[in-house]
């Protein structure tokens, strides 16, 4: 009754049903549009944008908006999440004093701020995908709402990128730029992507929609030259084969699949090798020598160089990755008070940016006690979906949320810090909340089954 009355009041306050407007708040915290703590949207041309660690020119999404107007809003249906709501507020004011007095900190205690609010953020948008009620219009659900993101943003990429005559994927939209968008936007896109075509199926209408964004899908994955996309692409091609054969026939499955691969095949052959042989074509040289020109203290040989060697870090091999790992491996057990609380001073970040692991980042600068709570997570999530899987059959659109949040959590932050990111954190944690909503309400109707 308690959730009807705060449905009836959302509603009444803001006009709209309640479930657009969650729908409402998914896609605008799912948009991938920046803007400057300034308030300025973000607009850079640059290839690979550096914030050179500083706050004021950290492009930071809507989504870290939204999401705390969607839980604040979304909170209101429950009264067990009065204290849930409180540590939020007193935790989001904190962080605004914080913020406020941040020019009053020395280098070390500002930068160790800002690295708390790049691990914390992104953990609210949990809540957000846990406080998420599935609505009854298939239009309307989650997994629509990220297709209409997709539909917006991949054709407006991939169109932008042909048009500027760049062979990787360009982040300069004309009216915004994409933040990180080689590193970990494409990833982000190709879950948002499967997660649609493994939940939408039963709707004739999404599903042609599905099948209009499959060849753009194509040439996005091959233009972001993502070797981490592209295997992400490939899992994902062949669980979705398996799943859906049965439920929906192999009609529907199979062009999607053709479509979407010979695209990639056609983008890919036609644009040439970049990224996996070192071959750069005559555009990303072009844009390396524009970049390089920006820069005057520099010959433009030696910027050139670096702009490569950026380039080349966004796809960094196993091999590659060894000396981050060993220096932060090596900094976590320098000392027990290093292993249990990390250290206040960053390393430099021209030469470890990261740990190249989301894991290893977090133990090396809060230490391993910071861990603990992400632990009890993946363990928690582990046992409800054992438990799930042991009184039924798991559907597509439930199995292939697993198996994307699985591959965030045992592969990806294994290989990067994109927990930590704005934008990719943000959407990740968002899936698991889902995840965990789905797994809980099961929970909930096997206990009023054993009443």
């Amino acid at each position: 009754m308690n959730m009807l009355n705060s449905r009836s009041w959302i509603e009444r306050k803001l006009g709209i049903t309640f479930e657009h407007m969650q729908a409402l708040l998914i896609f605008f915290f799912s948009i991938p549009v920046f803007f400057y703590l300034t308030g300025t949207i973000f607009t850079s041309p640059d290839f690979i944008y550096d914030s050179q660690g500083k706050l004021l020119l950290l492009p930071l999404p809507i989504a870290s908006i939204f999401c705390y107007v969607g839980i604040a809003i979304l909170l209101r249906l429950e009264n067990r999440h009065f204290g849930m709501g409180v540590i939020f507020s007193t935790f989001m004011l904190m962080i605004f004093a914080t913020q406020v007095k941040s020019n009053q900190m020395d280098e070390n205690e500002l930068t160790r701020f800002i690295l708390l609010v790049q691990f914390i953020l992104p953990m609210f948008a949990l809540a957000l995908g846990q406080l998420y009620l599935m609505p009854k219009s298939d239009y309307l659900r989650y997994e629509a709402v990220l297709l209409y993101v997709l539909l917006i943003i991949v054709p407006l990429e991939l169109v932008a990128t042909i048009t500027q005559q760049s062979g990787w994927l360009t982040p300069y939209l004309y009216v915004f730029s994409l933040y990180q968008h080689i590193e970990f936007l494409p990833v982000i896109f190709v879950a948002f992507f499967f997660i649609a075509v493994n939940s939408l199926y039963e709707n004739k209408i999404l599903r042609n929609l599905i099948m209009f964004l499959s060849p753009w899908m194509g040439g996005y994955i091959a233009a972001s030259q993502s070797s981490m996309t592209i295997l992400l692409a490939i899992i994902a091609t062949f669980v979705s084969i398996w799943l859906l054969m049965k439920y929906v026939g192999r009609r529907y499955i199979v062009i999607m699949v053709l479509l979407l691969w010979t695209s990639f095949s056609i983008y890919y052959s036609s644009v040439g090798l970049t990224m996996f042989d070192g071959e750069y074509n005559q555009n990303s040289l072009t844009m390396a020598k524009e970049e390089a020109r920006k820069d005057i203290t520099e010959t433009a040989d030696i910027a050139v160089e670096k702009y490569y060697e950026k380039s080349l870090s966004l796809s960094l091999s196993i091999s590659e990755r060894m000396p981050y790992w060993r220096f932060f491996g090596e900094g976590i057990i320098e000392s027990m008070q290093t292993f249990l609380f990390g250290h206040i001073k960053r390393p430099d970040r021209n030469k470890y940016p990261s740990a190249q692991n989301y894991y290893l980042d977090m133990i090396y600068h809060f230490g391993i006690i910071s861990l603990i709570p992400l632990l009890f997570l993946i363990v928690t999530t582990i046992r409800k979906i054992s438990r799930f899987s042991q009184n039924t059959s798991i559907p597509p659109s439930l199995l292939i949320l697993i198996i994307m949040v699985g591959f965030f959590v045992f592969f990806d932050a294994f290989f990067t810090v994109s927990f930590r990111q704005p934008y990719p954190g943000m959407m990740m944690f968002f899936l698991w909340g889902v995840l965990l909503m789905k797994l809980s309400e099961y929970d909930v109707i096997e206990q009023l089954n054993n009443i």
